[in-house]
């Protein structure tokens, strides 16, 4: 864990650096002096009437009287505006907890006529924002957003994020990445959120060298987050950086960060496409004898070819022979009797050979042929013969039948055996 630390505390720094050079400029730029004039404004009060409505309708929220505190502010009516945009910020709170819409309506009006105090004209927006966002009115809730923003002058990495999901959930993947740029760069620390939202957005895309710079600075800030990690792993095939991906898998394995079937599948298909056949077939082998990676034909496959190209032909042999069982696959039996002939095993060898001539094997004259050697080395050479025989009925095997032929002849001749 320390050497991973060490590690990403090197890449956050470059990552940092990186982060400062970004352009200044948010997306949404407030004027501060208008900002300045609103937070100076004079206070206004409520009158006497809408006052005591108020209150009133505050007690009966505290006594959890939902209902009848928005029935009491709903009797009252004012022809002041600022009363009125007072009562329809306290309904639009109100029914905040429970109607959606409702609540849309009355913090719509209470905003609108921008007459509240810079706080509370603040927080009503900010909330018009939240309610449209959760009623999914996504392309309202960006501009209420935004307007909160011009307001206040606050550049908010909340606000920025929310913005940048509503594009994103709206398919608007190329509307995601500024926002979600401003949301990084107006956060006190680093938040995992708007580097998911810029990672969903960039895949979207399509944008796969972007995305991958976007994940490899995720690792570097968030190391301790597994799934980044087999992102990053995952992400590199996408340019064909197969080495790449390996490195970060085997460095998340080594942290015990791939603990699903399918992480570890991945990290052995990475051994194998880097030509590491023994490591792709005993991690998959380790997982599969712990429970992790299903034990079924594709995997017990997978064990059994890369180890076949490892030339650990015993180890090869044995999964061959699992799979053939398993299957009953004449193509697993022949693939086993020549793990099997490697090792001269030749018994064994012929066994299964004959189990895959049995199954009706695609081209058997090519298993024929095996037998052919199987038999030979074994000084068996009527047996042999015969099988050379069967290869010969195929005209694609006349060359090698031919330069077999005279070869088990002279060799039967001098033992004294009669083909």
């Amino acid at each position: 864990m320390n050497k991973l630390k060490k590690l990403t505390s090197a890449l956050v720094v470059l990552t940092a650096l990186g982060v400062s050079a970004a352009p200044a400029f948010a997306a949404v730029q407030p004027n501060m002096a208008k900002v300045e004039e609103r937070k100076a404004r004079k206070t206004q009060i409520v009158g006497e009437r809408v006052g005591k409505t108020l209150v009133k309708a505050f007690e009966l929220y505290n006594e959890e009287k939902l209902d009848e505190a928005i029935a009491a502010l709903l009797e009252v009516d004012s022809s002041n505006e600022f009363d009125k945009a007072t009562l329809n910020r306290f309904l639009g709170n109100l029914y905040a907890t429970k109607d959606e819409k409702q609540a849309i309506k009355y913090l719509t009006l209470a905003v609108k006529p921008d007459l509240l105090t810079f706080a509370d004209q603040a927080s009503t927006m900010k909330l018009l924002a939240d309610m449209l966002m959760q009623d999914k009115q996504y392309q309202k809730a960006i501009k209420a957003y935004e307007d909160w923003i011009l307001f206040t002058g606050e550049q908010n990495s909340d606000a920025y994020m929310r913005i940048a999901n509503a594009y994103y959930v709206m398919n608007q993947h190329d509307k995601v990445l500024a926002p979600s740029d401003d949301a990084i760069r107006f956060s006190a620390k680093p938040i995992e959120g708007p580097y998911q939202l810029k990672m969903a957005a960039l895949y979207e895309l399509k944008r796969y060298k972007e995305l991958i710079s976007v994940v490899e600075t995720m690792v570097q800030l968030f190391p301790e987050n597994k799934q980044f990690w087999v992102y990053l792993g995952n992400f590199y095939t996408l340019t064909e950086e197969y080495a790449k991906s390996l490195s970060t898998l085997q460095l998340a394995y080594s942290q015990g960060y791939l603990v699903k079937d399918s992480e570890v599948r991945m990290l052995a298909q990475m051994y194998a496409n880097n030509n590491i056949p023994y490591k792709a077939a005993s991690v998959m082998e380790k997982h599969m004898k712990d429970g992790l990676v299903k034990r079924d034909k594709t995997n017990i496959n997978f064990i059994a070819s890369n180890y076949q190209s490892a030339r650990e032909f015993a180890r090869a042999a044995e999964y061959y022979g699992e799979l053939a069982v398993l299957t009953n696959d004449a193509d697993a039996y022949r693939r086993q009797g020549s793990a099997l002939s490697a090792i001269q095993k030749y018994n064994e060898a012929i066994a299964a050979f004959d189990k895959a001539l049995a199954l009706n094997v695609d081209k058997p004259s090519n298993v024929y042929m095996s037998l052919v050697d199987a038999y030979f080395y074994q000084r068996k050479y009527k047996e042999a013969y015969a099988a050379l025989m069967n290869a010969k009925k195929d005209p694609a095997m006349s060359r090698q039948v031919r330069s077999w032929e005279s070869y088990i002849k002279d060799k039967a001749k001098q033992k004294g055996i009669t083909l």
